[in-house]
């Protein structure tokens, strides 16, 4: 008998990896969206050939209406839960914290208490993050403590607090995968690897005006999507649920992303400058394609978000198949067929 599964967002870079790996596991997948999605808004689940599989059923579903989260359980009594709907952007949660609480964390509480009451059975992974964890000696593992700087952080700390909670009081087979930076073809646009990306695809066919990045010192674990999604699927098969640390386990600065980005696209970047005057130019012919908007600086960024996978290699098989210069390529190859699809004057 197929595994019945519910992925929430599922119109997701991680939803829509971890949709195509259950449908070719054989299983039943129940893809929540949030209600009003569209056809665009499906773009992810197209580009992996997905739409119209006979075991992928879409659903509307609002995390934050705990009435339809519990009617959701309830209906489709699922063995799986993997929780990825979420704002994910920190930029967006910074605009409205509220809804960030609403969406990350109430959210997750609804979907908690209704598994709880009505498929205490289910396996439950969260999709977490590195940002609510204090860094120890610049690494972070899963006994680092917890903290929130930003309202993002408030409400992924929530969730993940919230998930513990459900494990250790109520007996639910609930882990959390405590998610670092991790790209791939499908990234959403508001990310800054896929703006590099873009911009370097589009700086290679026709220049135009110069990217503007934020803090180029930032240094973050840049992972494989596909890599990660695949930890998440064997975290639900462990025995017993717990935390884990998803991560490569190697950083790269910002600007050393968009070097290698650059590159890919056939642009040699120069450095020049320092602080908000830093910016990089062609070295072909000395035009400045990246500069820094002091407005995109964000006073809470962590300078350094490394993680240390140790304990998931080991025990969930997590593999590290694409390092930050290929991940850059592959980023850079995607844009640019969207390119050819869609030219820009």
């Amino acid at each position: 008998m197929s595994s019945r599964v519910l992925v929430t967002g599922a119109a997701g870079q991680d939803g829509a990896y971890l949709c195509r790996d259950l449908l070719e596991a054989g299983c039943v997948v129940h893809a929540g969206l949030r209600p009003g999605w569209n056809d665009e808004s499906l773009w992810r689940l197209r580009e992996l050939g997905l739409l119209g599989h006979p075991d992928l059923h879409l659903l509307a579903l609002d995390v934050r209406d705990a009435a339809a989260c519990t009617a959701a359980i309830e209906r489709l009594q699922p063995q799986q839960l993997f929780h990825l709907a979420a704002v994910s952007s920190v930029t967006q949660a910074l605009a409205d914290p509220l809804e960030a609480i609403a969406s990350n964390g109430t959210g997750t509480l609804h979907l908690l208490e209704a598994v709880r009451w009505h498929a205490p059975a289910a396996r439950v992974v969260l999709a977490s993050t590195a940002e609510i964890f204090v860094p120890r000696d610049g690494v972070i593992d899963e006994t680092c403590a917890l903290q929130a700087r930003h309202p993002y952080a408030v409400s992924k700390l929530l969730a993940h607090t919230a998930l513990r909670c459900y494990r250790e009081h109520y007996g639910l087979q609930a882990g959390a995968a405590i998610l670092f930076n991790h790209e791939s073809p499908l990234r959403g646009s508001a990310f800054v690897t896929r703006k590099i990306a873009a911009a370097a695809a589009r700086w290679a066919q026709i220049p135009v005006e110069p990217l503007t990045l934020g803090n180029l010192d930032a240094q973050r674990d840049f992972g494989y999507a596909p890599d990660h999604v695949a930890a998440l699927r064997a975290l639900a098969a462990l025995p017993h649920a717990d935390d884990y640390v998803i991560a490569s386990g190697r950083c790269a600065s910002i600007r050393e992303f968009a070097t290698l980005a650059y590159a890919a696209a056939g642009v040699p970047l120069d450095w020049r400058g320092a602080g908000a005057d830093e910016h990089a130019v062609d070295a072909r012919d000395g035009r400045r394609c990246i500069v820094v908007d002091a407005a995109l600086l964000r006073r809470h960024d962590a300078p350094v978000l490394r993680g240390d996978p140790t304990r998931a290699r080991r025990e969930l098989g997590l593999t590290d198949s694409v390092d930050t210069a290929a991940l850059a390529v592959l980023l850079v190859a995607a844009e640019r067929r969207r390119l050819a699809r869609n030219p820009r004057p």
